[in-house]
């Protein structure tokens, strides 16, 4: 079977994969405890200490990632767990990101660094992915 004939076929089996999946029936729970958050805090409140503030630029794609990589996806009606949801970003392929906004919130007196934040969230929901749990 060559490529071309075999793409009606792919996407045929594509487009029935995903009508099969009621997603109204799940929902999301985090399963992110104090303790946990407070053991982050103090590291990341280490990091940006020792880094002299540069590591602020970088803690917030760290705490998303660490709160999305805590989130399970259930089934509402059974409570079963379904998957995990995982953040597969990491510092090198941030690293670009940071500099750049790091410069922009210097030039701008740090406004932009509010802008940052929520590029940052929308950046890692960009590299999550539901995996089995």
């Amino acid at each position: 079977m060559s490529m071309l004939t075999s793409l009606p076929y792919l996407f045929k089996h594509q487009e029935n994969t995903m009508n099969s999946i009621d997603f109204r029936s799940l929902k999301l729970k985090s399963e992110l405890g104090i303790l946990e958050i407070i053991l982050h805090l103090v590291i990341w409140f280490l990091i940006i200490l020792f880094t002299l503030g540069l590591g602020a630029f970088v803690f917030p794609y760290y705490m998303t990632r660490f709160i999305i990589s805590k989130t399970h996806v259930i089934d509402r009606d059974s409570g079963q767990i379904i998957g995990k949801l995982n953040c597969d970003i990491n510092l090198v392929q941030i690293i670009g990101y940071v500099v750049i906004w790091a410069i922009l919130s210097f030039i701008t007196f740090g406004l932009l660094y509010f802008v940052y934040l929520y590029k940052i969230i929308a950046h890692c929901i960009n590299h999550t992915r539901v995996i089995s749990a």
